[in-house]
């Protein structure tokens, strides 16, 4: 089975993740988060039962990352796209492209997208 937050870029960190913006704990947080998000992937794709226990609680600290990270405010795009990022790997359920989506959902999957294609084209 295919790791279900594979489409998560984990090189995002690295790219995105810089010392320049000293005025935002996001950066900070998502390099918090990205062993859990990679904890994640690993579970997905074995499957086994200390592999699913152990995501169960890289979900609930995401989750606990996550609700930090809402109340904080992005100084920039790239930051926006750490939210992003960390939103796919909380909510993975949520598909990209399917045709069942209501048109809210439709519109913030085309925001989330346009916000990612961006950050990579720079």
């Amino acid at each position: 089975m295919p790791a279900i937050h594979q489409d998560i870029n984990m090189d995002l960190p690295e790219e995105c993740v810089g010392r320049d913006s000293e005025g935002s704990n996001i950066q900070g947080l998502f390099e918090e988060a990205a062993p859990f998000i990679q904890q994640l992937n690993r579970a997905a794709e074995i499957e086994s039962l200390t592999d699913i226990e152990d995501s169960s609680v890289a979900l609930e600290r995401l989750s606990e990352l996550s609700d930090v990270i809402a109340h904080q405010s992005s100084d920039s795009v790239k930051e926006i796209s750490l939210k992003v990022a960390l939103y796919r790997a909380i909510a993975p359920e949520i598909p990209q492209h399917q045709d069942s989506l209501t048109s809210e959902e439709r519109l913030l999957g085309s925001i989330m997208s346009d916000i990612e294609n961006f950050v990579t084209l720079e």
